[in-house]
């Protein structure tokens, strides 16, 4: 072969390369401390609060909340360049992503924005599925100031599938859950202990109350026989609690950004602080309904407070919750409010058995699942305590789902722990 020939072989083949090459997705944020966000009160009123957040990089930059949306497909090499004009330091830790230590936004470690400075957070996104950011300086008070955002990753082709393979979709939902203390809004200067946070906004994507109800992007549409994915992601501190109304079969498909292997259906998710889940609702009723969505203290489950994300309702206004037992996991839901089991169980995390006690209704059915939805463990119940053994269980996390004999369904996590012997 020529040398000139030799030359060109190899420009083809360097083209060829560029052009299946993945592009970057480059987005350019500024961190802000001087932002304000519009909330409804319990009386109807539109109130006014300062934020910090984060915003793109402008003219005149202003503080979203949430911060803006970074969108990628699988494979994408994700550049995020963020400039820190505010007085505090600030970072960007890319939650539940596969990020190195130089990208992960730990303060002091890597990527820590002063004053004035800028930084280029980059990561490659290898899994299609729902993740966060937020900002990792004291991250109690910068997060829950309003210091976050998500992640959406797309299938390789960008195409309507929940991932590469995975089943099709026609129309998308990101509901981000949150909480806030106005208290702590109000004056970031006289914020206590962690401890001290009583949360009295309960936000999905930023918003409360009818600012929910009068925003499109957050009322589900959809004919019989549509598919619409729900985005359900946990960045704030408290426990949510989901509950879908019978006009829609809801099948829970990812977790955290993982493909579970078994798809399981339910009529309550339960999503803890940080979770994120891939929820396929297939429509069966057109009619107007909706979606309850608790609030709920980590310790017992105490109910909080509620919003709702309107189904086919155009008009839905706040409807107040019936709460039986605020002390309680028991809670009026669903379109007849007929109030759940307080189901508790215990220990948690758990060695070698895990103890399951209903004050309502008695156990029928329960199905142990690890983390990639493989069923591990299935068993028939008939009392209103029950002993599940966990001698075969593998130390870490588990869900278990519960059926009870009024025919609802229950989805709780817990832990087995390494027993030392």
């Amino acid at each position: 072969m020529s040398r000139s020939k030799y030359i060109f072989a190899l420009a083809v083949i360097f083209a060829s390369l560029i052009l299946k090459a993945q592009p970057n997705r480059e987005y350019s944020l500024v961190s802000l401390m001087n932002g304000q966000g519009t909330f409804e009160s319990d009386s109807g009123s539109l109130f006014d609060l300062p934020l910090w957040g984060y915003g793109f990089n402008k003219i005149n930059p202003t503080v979203d909340l949430p911060g803006p949306t970074i969108y990628a497909n699988q494979g994408d090499s994700v550049h995020i360049s963020m400039f820190n004009p505010s007085m505090e330091g600030h970072t960007i830790h890319l939650h539940g992503l596969d990020v190195d230590e130089a990208n992960d936004g730990v303060p002091h470690f890597t990527g820590f924005i002063q004053e004035g400075e800028s930084f280029t957070y980059k990561f490659k996104a290898t899994h299609a599925g729902n993740f966060l950011y937020h900002c990792h300086v004291t991250t109690t008070m910068h997060l829950t100031l309003g210091m976050y955002g998500m992640v959406i990753v797309y299938p390789t082709d960008s195409s309507k599938s929940i991932y590469d393979g995975g089943p099709f979709y026609d129309r998308q939902y990101e509901f981000l859950l949150s909480e806030m203390d106005a208290r702590w809004n109000s004056d970031y200067t006289s914020i206590g202990t962690f401890l001290s946070f009583d949360p009295d906004l309960f936000l999905i994507k930023g918003k409360n109350r009818s600012l929910i109800y009068n925003d499109s992007n957050l009322v589900m549409t959809g004919e019989v026989g549509d598919q619409l994915l729900m985005r359900a992601l946990n960045v704030g501190y408290r426990v949510n609690r989901l509950i879908f109304p019978t006009a829609i079969r809801a099948e829970v498909h990812t977790s955290d950004g993982r493909v579970l292997d078994a798809p399981f259906e339910t009529d309550t998710l339960i999503v803890y602080p940080g979770e994120r889940y891939s929820i396929l609702a297939e429509v069966l009723d057109s009619d107007p309904s909706w979606v309850s969505v608790d609030y709920l203290d980590p310790y017992r489950l105490k109910f909080l407070g509620r919003e709702y994300i309107p189904i086919n309702d155009t008009a839905f206004s706040y409807i107040i919750p019936q709460v039986v037992d605020n002390d309680t996991d028991t809670i009026g839901v669903g379109l007849s409010n007929t109030p759940i089991s307080s189901v508790v169980i215990f220990p948690n995390p758990a060695s070698e058995e895990l103890n399951l006690k209903s004050g309502l209704h008695q156990f029928q059915y329960g199905i142990v699942s690890d983390i990639q939805g493989r069923v591990l463990i299935s068993k028939n119940l008939e009392n209103y305590f029950e002993v599940i053994s966990l001698k075969e269980l593998q130390p870490g996390n588990y869900f278990i789902q519960l059926q009870m004999e009024d025919g609802s369904y229950l989805h709780k996590k817990f832990i087995k722990e390494y027993k030392s012997k």
